[in-house]
Protein backbone atom coordinates (compact mmCIF):
# COMPACT_ATOMS: atom_id res chain seq x y z
CA UNK A 1 0.00 0.00 0.00
CA UNK A 2 1.59 3.63 -0.89
CA UNK A 3 2.63 5.56 1.65
CA UNK A 4 -0.23 8.72 2.70
CA UNK A 5 0.56 10.91 0.21
CA UNK A 6 -2.27 13.43 1.91
CA UNK A 7 -0.35 13.18 4.68
CA UNK A 8 2.33 14.47 3.28
CA UNK A 9 0.98 17.05 1.44
CA UNK A 10 -0.21 18.26 5.14
CA UNK A 11 3.51 17.64 6.43
CA UNK A 12 5.05 19.79 3.59
CA UNK A 13 1.98 22.19 4.77
CA UNK A 14 3.48 22.80 8.06
CA UNK A 15 7.20 23.44 7.06
CA UNK A 16 8.57 26.89 6.49
CA UNK A 17 11.68 28.60 3.99
CA UNK A 18 14.87 27.61 5.41
CA UNK A 19 13.57 24.39 7.44
CA UNK A 20 16.11 22.18 6.84
CA UNK A 21 18.11 19.19 7.55
CA UNK A 22 21.39 17.41 7.75
CA UNK A 23 22.80 15.76 5.05
CA UNK A 24 23.70 13.03 6.84
CA UNK A 25 19.86 11.63 7.56
CA UNK A 26 19.32 11.67 3.53
CA UNK A 27 22.22 9.49 3.46
CA UNK A 28 21.17 7.20 6.22
CA UNK A 29 17.86 6.36 4.65
CA UNK A 30 19.85 6.29 1.50
CA UNK A 31 21.71 3.76 3.02
CA UNK A 32 18.61 1.84 4.66
CA UNK A 33 17.01 1.91 1.25
CA UNK A 34 19.97 0.11 -0.41
CA UNK A 35 20.32 -2.27 2.34
CA UNK A 36 17.28 -3.83 2.44
CA UNK A 37 15.76 -2.83 -1.15
CA UNK A 38 18.58 -3.02 -3.58
CA UNK A 39 20.24 -0.80 -5.75
CA UNK A 40 16.93 -1.04 -7.50
CA UNK A 41 14.79 0.59 -4.80
CA UNK A 42 17.56 3.04 -4.41
CA UNK A 43 17.45 4.28 -8.19
CA UNK A 44 13.30 4.45 -8.01
CA UNK A 45 13.88 6.77 -4.77
CA UNK A 46 16.73 8.98 -5.78
CA UNK A 47 14.96 10.70 -8.45
CA UNK A 48 14.54 14.56 -8.97
CA UNK A 49 15.76 16.63 -6.13
CA UNK A 50 16.83 13.44 -4.59
CA UNK A 51 19.35 12.56 -7.09
CA UNK A 52 22.66 14.72 -5.93
CA UNK A 53 25.46 14.49 -3.67
CA UNK A 54 24.72 14.69 -0.26
CA UNK A 55 27.35 15.88 2.25
CA UNK A 56 27.38 15.12 5.59
CA UNK A 57 27.21 18.70 7.19
CA UNK A 58 25.62 20.58 4.93
CA UNK A 59 21.58 21.39 5.69
CA UNK A 60 19.04 20.51 2.86
CA UNK A 61 15.58 21.79 3.02
CA UNK A 62 13.30 19.36 4.98
CA UNK A 63 10.78 19.16 2.23
CA UNK A 64 12.96 17.31 0.47
CA UNK A 65 13.62 14.95 3.51
CA UNK A 66 9.74 14.55 3.70
CA UNK A 67 9.97 13.56 0.42
CA UNK A 68 12.54 10.85 1.26
CA UNK A 69 10.83 9.35 3.93
CA UNK A 70 7.55 9.21 2.05
CA UNK A 71 9.43 7.74 -0.91
CA UNK A 72 11.25 5.09 1.07
CA UNK A 73 8.24 4.09 2.80
CA UNK A 74 6.90 3.12 -0.84
CA UNK A 75 10.27 0.98 -1.70
CA UNK A 76 10.27 -0.26 1.75
CA UNK A 77 7.23 -1.27 2.65
CA UNK A 78 7.21 -5.13 1.40
CA UNK A 79 10.76 -5.59 3.30
CA UNK A 80 9.76 -3.91 6.38
CA UNK A 81 5.99 -3.68 7.25
CA UNK A 82 4.41 -0.47 7.33
CA UNK A 83 4.99 2.54 6.18
CA UNK A 84 5.20 2.98 9.84
CA UNK A 85 7.77 0.29 10.41
CA UNK A 86 9.92 2.20 7.73
CA UNK A 87 9.34 5.84 9.45
CA UNK A 88 11.36 3.80 12.59
CA UNK A 89 13.71 2.27 10.86
CA UNK A 90 14.90 5.47 8.84
CA UNK A 91 15.02 7.24 12.49
CA UNK A 92 16.79 4.57 14.14
CA UNK A 93 19.59 4.19 11.23
CA UNK A 94 19.60 8.00 11.17
CA UNK A 95 20.23 8.76 15.17
CA UNK A 96 23.12 5.62 15.45
CA UNK A 97 24.56 7.43 12.25
CA UNK A 98 24.29 10.89 14.39
CA UNK A 99 25.74 9.76 17.63
CA UNK A 100 28.95 8.79 15.84
CA UNK A 101 29.25 12.11 14.14
CA UNK A 102 28.03 15.07 15.31
CA UNK A 103 25.93 13.89 18.21
CA UNK A 104 29.20 12.39 19.71
CA UNK A 105 29.63 15.39 21.91
CA UNK A 106 25.72 14.69 23.13
CA UNK A 107 26.24 10.73 23.30
CA UNK A 108 29.45 10.72 24.86
CA UNK A 109 30.34 13.94 26.99
CA UNK A 110 27.07 15.30 28.10
CA UNK A 111 24.53 12.54 28.54
CA UNK A 112 27.60 9.96 29.78
CA UNK A 113 25.06 6.94 29.16
CA UNK A 114 22.73 8.79 31.53
CA UNK A 115 19.00 8.52 29.05
CA UNK A 116 17.99 11.61 31.42
CA UNK A 117 20.91 13.82 30.42
CA UNK A 118 20.74 12.61 26.94
CA UNK A 119 16.94 13.33 26.83
CA UNK A 120 17.17 16.74 28.90
CA UNK A 121 19.86 17.65 26.16
CA UNK A 122 17.60 17.10 23.52
CA UNK A 123 17.03 20.90 22.34
CA UNK A 124 20.46 20.97 21.64
CA UNK A 125 21.07 17.60 20.01
CA UNK A 126 17.93 18.32 17.43
CA UNK A 127 19.30 21.97 16.53
CA UNK A 128 22.73 20.64 16.00
CA UNK A 129 21.10 17.97 13.24
CA UNK A 130 18.01 20.69 12.15
CA UNK A 131 17.05 24.54 11.47
CA UNK A 132 13.38 24.20 12.98
CA UNK A 133 11.00 23.34 16.10
CA UNK A 134 11.83 23.25 19.54
CA UNK A 135 11.82 20.24 22.38
CA UNK A 136 11.50 20.38 25.61
CA UNK A 137 12.15 17.49 27.71
CA UNK A 138 9.86 16.49 31.00
CA UNK A 139 11.43 13.78 33.75
CA UNK A 140 8.17 11.65 34.59
CA UNK A 141 10.60 8.91 36.79
CA UNK A 142 13.54 7.19 37.05
CA UNK A 143 13.62 5.48 34.27
CA UNK A 144 10.85 7.48 31.86
CA UNK A 145 10.22 11.27 30.67
CA UNK A 146 8.27 12.82 28.38
CA UNK A 147 9.47 14.91 25.47
CA UNK A 148 7.75 17.53 23.73
CA UNK A 149 8.29 18.34 20.35
CA UNK A 150 6.86 20.92 18.44
CA UNK A 151 7.29 22.59 14.79
CA UNK A 152 8.36 19.38 13.42
CA UNK A 153 6.29 18.28 10.67
CA UNK A 154 8.47 14.61 10.23
CA UNK A 155 5.92 11.55 10.90
CA UNK A 156 5.96 10.55 14.46
CA UNK A 157 7.20 6.94 13.68
CA UNK A 158 10.87 8.76 12.23
CA UNK A 159 10.98 10.00 15.95
CA UNK A 160 10.02 7.24 17.69
CA UNK A 161 12.83 5.49 16.02
CA UNK A 162 15.23 8.42 16.76
CA UNK A 163 14.26 7.91 20.56
CA UNK A 164 13.81 3.70 21.34
CA UNK A 165 17.28 4.05 18.76
CA UNK A 166 18.84 6.52 21.28
CA UNK A 167 18.51 4.45 24.01
CA UNK A 168 19.95 1.34 22.19
CA UNK A 169 23.22 3.59 21.58
CA UNK A 170 23.58 3.87 25.24
CA UNK A 171 23.52 0.48 25.74
CA UNK A 172 19.25 -0.02 27.30
CA UNK A 173 16.06 -1.45 25.90
CA UNK A 174 13.08 1.18 25.68
CA UNK A 175 10.65 2.74 23.79
CA UNK A 176 9.08 6.00 22.98
CA UNK A 177 5.48 6.30 22.09
CA UNK A 178 4.32 9.53 20.25
CA UNK A 179 0.90 11.14 21.64
CA UNK A 180 0.52 13.49 18.48
CA UNK A 181 -1.27 16.91 19.48
CA UNK A 182 -1.45 17.75 16.01
CA UNK A 183 0.74 17.56 12.52
CA UNK A 184 3.45 19.08 13.95
CA UNK A 185 3.41 18.89 17.90
CA UNK A 186 3.67 15.45 19.39
CA UNK A 187 4.74 14.34 22.88
CA UNK A 188 6.66 11.35 23.32
CA UNK A 189 6.53 9.15 26.23
CA UNK A 190 9.91 7.09 26.41
CA UNK A 191 10.30 4.48 28.76
CA UNK A 192 13.52 2.11 29.39
CA UNK A 193 14.53 -0.54 31.39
Amino acid sequence: MPSNKAELAARLAATQPGDSVRGLFFKAVFNLVQQHGGPSALERVRVGELAKDYSDLRTYPVQDFLALLYAAADALEDKLGTEHAVYHACGEISITRYSTGPGMLIFGIISRGDPQKLFAGAQMGYSAAVTYGSREYLTTGSKSGTLRVRRDMLPPAYHEGILSGALKVLGLKGTAKANPQGIDRVDYDIQWS
